[in-house]
């Protein structure tokens, strides 16, 4: 049985172990990805930030793993070079560096040199002929060899044979890893450079060597990731034209899953100054990706600003193309960039295509899942295997784990012992998710995504986000009239009915509530405006068809009061009661003019800031005073949007009566005023503003116009 086992290639017990789990997950996600795309149907641009998500992080996660690995040899070959293990001057040692090399497949070279010039180390290349499977060698470069770069053969001890080539003189010390590595005095990177033998951009992983605080050598190992790399882009599914890239700040193209070259020859080829440089993405043979850096460039001004993953979309020959920019770091010097690029096209394909292979993917997936449990029956750390698998599945939220066994004592007991935990934790964490849930209704989760939380508990007491947004107060006119009529009953279910038919178009708008006050809603509109005027317009039109289906007794009328400005929004209260609120002047503000609503009878008043922040618009909008309220010392120009009010037709009709009044009365010409609000009322007898605007007059031609007047009408109360 164990001969049975036995592999023919030596592979560490890590991969035997995972390998088969991760082929099991990636079959089960294929599967559920699938069925959430028949069932679910998102819109497309949901489907291409998931999918750009998801390969993103595949590729950031293939990256790590790429260059953890040179680190941990470095370090190796750094504790052998200090205590004398490894001797480059007299090549002893070369056995544990090809060791090494064998054990690490995505590693090119691994080779230490010190301050005398001594280089010695171990490499992976192609045997001369077809029938020459030997692929590692030596390379050496010392006081014996002259100070030139020798390759020699090995035999399957890891001793040195015979000369395979020669090549220039090779001093270690100039080479940007080793100038990277003293420079450092810690493990570190060294630029990206192209390799003297093969050509191909190359990236090294160097560690500084000390002895006594002093300074004997640095030890480096090679990744060249642009073909490993352009191998494992290929094999992402980035739908059926996208491409993936990865470059560094500067734009030089690291990889990518075209078949761009990564060099291209600079200057004429007959002059000296003919040499190869690295490869911009901007200039990429591939016009998909050529055009993704251009866009990218325009965008940001540059690739070094670009600090966090960011999702953009831009229109290639008509066509829109998704992208994803994502920023890799490996906390020792890498700072990257990877790239993802779909066209649009090729979600709407996957969606048809989906329900068509669910059922064959499902098949495929079953047997291969079958085969792989046999193969993984048959070894002898099957049963430790399975007890991974579920843990990290568990880890992964899947709690519906159950693991058996047989023929080994503990192992049965570990297993019943283990399905008994998952049992608890099952019913434990769906317990903590119907509180998440019940949570949920109290806090909205707009409200925790502007806050950049994805959870209740996540939040903190005293955590806020300060920004411009619109805000927007509504009201009941004469609820307390109202309630008097009413059961506590009746009015507990009025309450809710009215706030069930106008609430949603706060959401449906972009916006948030921020909380409800009594008969009254408080909301924010991050994206400005045009979100929080056109809710506003919405509410209007659900409450009119609210009062078509209530009891006639009911019928209600709300104002709107919406402001733009600064606005802190965050979270108030004492550790064991907290709640979301909003504060700032311009919150005050729009409080006020909700209030103003009913003293100038208009369904939607604004300010001259939500004005001006409206840009263009095609609402049909009147002046309607300069006011100074209660708590400010400066006048402000108020609006009413008539698109919110049924009486519309009839206040346009009179616009150009009512302006002529409003001017009339902004300069104190009395008689001019109150003939054209007259005119005004003559024609639309329902126009409360102007009934009011006749009765200020009055006043003024009986008690005279205010001193200083200005045109100005300072409110006292609130």
């Amino acid at each position: 049985m164990k001969r049975f086992l036995k592999p023919i290639t030596p592979l560490p017990l890590r991969v035997v172990l995972i390998a088969p789990f991760l082929l099991q997950m990636a079959i089960a996600v294929s599967i559920i990805g699938y069925l959430s795309f028949r069932t679910g149907q998102r819109a497309v641009n949901t489907l291409a930030s998931q999918l750009r998500s998801e390969l993103t992080a595949r590729i950031q996660q293939r990256l790590h793993h790429s260059v953890a690995a040179p680190h941990l040899v470095n370090s190796l070959n750094a504790t052998n070079l200090s205590n004398g293990t490894l001797d480059l001057a007299n090549t002893r040692g070369g056995s544990q560096l090809l060791q090494q090399l064998k054990n690490t497949p995505l590693t090119n070279s691994l080779y230490c040199g010190n301050e005398r010039g001594d280089f010695f180390g171990a490499t992976r290349r192609q045997g001369t002929s077809r029938f020459d499977r030997r692929t590692l060698q030596m390379m050496v470069s010392n006081q014996r060899t002259g100070g030139v770069y020798h390759l020699y053969d090995v035999d399957n001890q890891g001793n040195i044979t015979h000369l395979l080539d020669t090549l220039s003189a090779y001093d270690p010390r100039r080479r940007p890893w080793y100038i990277a590595g003293r420079q450092a005095g810690q493990p570190t990177w060294s630029p990206v450079y192209l390799d003297f033998s093969s050509g191909l951009p190359t990236i090294t992983a160097s560690q500084p060597v000390y002895r006594d605080n002093a300074l004997v050598g640095v030890c480096g190992t090679d990744v060249v990731l642009s073909e490993e790399l352009r191998t494992f882009l290929h094999s992402l599914d980035i739908g059926q034209s996208g491409e993936a890239f990865i470059i560094e700040r500067s734009g030089a193209l690291i990889s990518s899953s075209t078949d761009d070259d990564y060099t291209v020859m600079d200057g004429d080829p007959r002059q000296r100054a003919h040499r190869a440089r690295r490869l911009q993405a901007t200039e990429s043979e591939d016009p998909l990706v050529r055009a993704t850096a251009v866009h990218l460039l325009a965008h940001f001004g540059n690739f070094v600003d670009i600090r966090e993953s960011q999702q953009l979309d831009f229109a290639l020959d008509g066509k829109r193309q998704f992208i994803q920019v994502a920023p890799f770091r490996d906390g020792q010097g890498l700072d990257w960039l990877v790239v993802l690029v779909v066209p649009e096209a090729d979600f709407m394909a996957q969606i048809q295509a989906n329900t068509r292979n669910t059922v064959l993917l499902c098949l495929l997936a079953l047997a291969i899942a079958t085969g792989v449990g046999i193969l993984t029956a048959r070894m002898l750390m099957g049963p430790i295997l399975r007890l991974i698998q579920a843990t990290e599945a568990i880890a992964g939220g899947k709690l519906e784990q159950n693991v058996t066994t047989q023929g080994i004592n503990e192992l049965l007991r570990l297993a019943n012992s283990f399905n008994s935990m998952t049992a608890q934790l099952k019913e434990s964490f769906e317990s903590l998710e119907s509180q998440r849930n019940s949570f949920a209704r109290f806090v909205p989760a707009e409200y925790l995504e502007f806050l950049r939380r994805d959870s209740l508990v996540n939040v903190a007491l005293g955590e806020h986000v300060s920004t411009d947004m619109a805000m927007l107060f509504s009201d009941i006119r004469s609820f307390t009239t109202l309630l008097e009529q009413m059961t506590p009953q009746e009015s507990f279910t009025f309450i809710n009915g009215y706030l069930e038919q106008v609430s949603p178009e706060i959401r449906n708008h972009r916006g948030f509530i921020v909380k409800y006050l009594g008969d009254g809603i408080m909301a924010a509109f991050p994206q400005g405006s045009r979100d929080a005027v056109a809710a506003a317009i919405a509410q209007q039109e659900r409450v009119r068809h609210y009062n078509a289906i209530i009891p006639q007794t009911f019928p209600i009328q709300i104002g709107i009061g919406i402001h733009f400005g600064r606005i802190m929004v965050g979270i108030v209260g004492e550790t064991g009661r907290m709640q979301g609120d909003a504060f700032s002047d311009a919150v005050n503000l729009a409080a006020r003019l909700e209030g103003l609503t009913k003293f100038y009878g208009v369904a939607v008043l604004i300010s001259e800031a939500v004005l001006e922040n409206l840009g263009d618009h095609s609402y049909a909008v009147r002046f309607l005073d300069r006011v100074m309220v209660k708590g400010r010392g400066e006048a402000i120009a108020i609006y009413e949007v008539l698109d919110a009010d049924p009486n519309k037709a009839g206040k346009l009709a009179t616009q150009a009566d009512f302006d002529q009044g409003i001017q009339a009365y902004q300069r104190g010409d009395i008689p001019t005023a109150q003939a054209a609000f007259t005119a005004v009322l003559t024609k639309n007898p329902t126009d409360k503003t102007a009934s009011l605007y006749l009765e200020r007059l009055a006043s003024f031609a009986h008690n005279g116009l205010p001193p200083h007047w200005q045109g100005i009408w300072q409110f006292t109360d609130k």
